[in-house]
Order: structure tokens, then sequence, then C-alpha cells
């Protein structure tokens, strides 16, 4: 693949990342959305096992709701994460994994998640490039049936320092539900993400990224959607 045609290719679907935000906003007209603030962190494990294989280990902790005030602060759920990849070739692996989310607040909610991911990493000059596409299978307490969910998360990283140690980082997120369940998710638009931050390379075995992520929720049994703003902290870790 060439080079004109790479760029063509990543103007493509960064145009695809804007048309979701577009759609949040037509929801949002249509009713007055709920509006939250919190804080999300990250500590993530990726290691090579060997030239083929990779591990993938995860926990994340969200503070909230609304840590700007209210009594209801505290950690409104937990995400846990791991899973192994297969190495395609250079640029391409493909990814089984298992997650378990319990949620607290505002309610406690069990889930169990299975997930499979095609994760494709590449280089536009000096811009890194990652497009990760993941299938869910998600056991959620009483739902009524398992919810299938398609996410697809286009990333751009771009070194803003001489020793490209400081990089600025976007992407968007876009969540679309393949089917409903009886009394939880229902099929079609989920939510959006958008994040822009920082990330810096403190050594070989460490990255640090933090920054602003937007979230928009679409809750169809519900009166209102649901919009988070959150501050990002992630503490990347290769060994």
């Amino acid at each position: 693949m060439n080079h004109k045609s790479k760029q063509r290719i990543l103007r493509n679907l960064l145009a695809v990342g804007c048309v979701a935000p577009t759609l949040s906003g037509m929801s949002t007209m249509a009713r007055a959305d709920e509006k939250d603030t919190q804080q999300w962190t990250l500590v993530t494990v990726q290691k090579e096992l060997s030239d083929k294989w990779r591990f993938y280990g995860e926990i994340q902790p969200r503070f909230g709701p609304d840590l700007t005030g209210g009594s209801g602060r505290g950690v409104e759920r937990i995400l846990n994460r791991t899973a192994i990849g297969y190495r395609l070739n250079k640029k391409v692996s493909v990814w089984q994994g298992y997650a378990w989310t319990p949620q607290f607040k505002p309610t406690d909610l069990n889930e169990h998640r299975l997930f499979q991911q095609l994760l494709y990493e590449d280089r536009f000059g000096k811009t890194g490039f990652i497009n990760r596409a993941r299938l869910e299978e998600r056991f959620i307490e009483d739902a009524g049936g398992t919810s299938f969910r398609l996410r697809n998360m286009v990333r751009v990283a771009h070194p803003i320092s001489a020793d490209r140690k400081w990089t600025a980082v976007a992407y968007d997120e876009l969540f679309w539900n393949l089917n409903s369940t009886d009394r939880g998710p229902k099929s079609g638009y989920d939510q959006n993400r958008i994040f822009l931050g920082v990330s810096k390379q403190t050594n070989s075995k460490l990255r640090v990224e933090t920054g602003y992520l937007y979230a928009h929720f679409n809750r169809p049994r519900a009166a209102s959607d649901r919009q988070v703003h959150a501050w990002v902290v992630q503490l990347a870790f290769t060994p």
C-alpha cells in the first residue's frame, strides 16, 4: 500500500468518526440530556509472550457520578479486562478476551463479557494510527438475554516534542447494539466517545496518558440520554 493510499484511507476513517458526534447531537436536540462529570483511571499491561502471541490486562475504576458535587460521588463501576492476542503480521492482530464490569452506582448491576477484536496498527509518516473493531457478548444481570455489541475505535497519535516522548492523542469510538434484550440494551446506536489528550513515554516500560473524554449514551428505555465529561488518566505498562 503506497503513501497516498494510506492517507486516503485515514481521511475516510476520520470522516466516519465525525459522523457519530453529529448523530449524537441530533439525539440531544430531541430531548434534554442528563449531564455528568467523572474521572476514569486506566492501568493496563501489555506483554509480548512470543513473536506471535501477546497478553493484555486492564483495570479501570470510574469515579462519579457528578464529581462537581452531590451525594453520589464514589466508584461508579470497575472494568476488569484480559485478553490474548495473535499477531497475523506486523500490522494486524486478532484477540479473544473476557471482561467483568460490576456497576455500583446508581444501583448494583453485574455484567460479564466475552469479546473478540481485530486490531490494525500502522504509521502515516510521523502519525501513529490504530483501528480497533471489537465484538462483545454481554451477559448483563436481569437484562433478559445476551446483548451483542459492536464497537469501533479510530485513534491517531502525533509527536509534539523533538525527542518524540510527548505525543498528542485523539480518538473516536462508536458503539452499536446488534440486538435487543427484554429489559436491557436495545438494538441500534448505543454510545459514542471522543478523546483529546497528551501522552508521555516516561521510559521503555511505562507510558502515561491524560486528557478529556466526552461520551454520549443513548438510553431508549430512560426519560433522557446521558452525557459524560470525564478526565481520563492511563498508566500503560509494557514489561
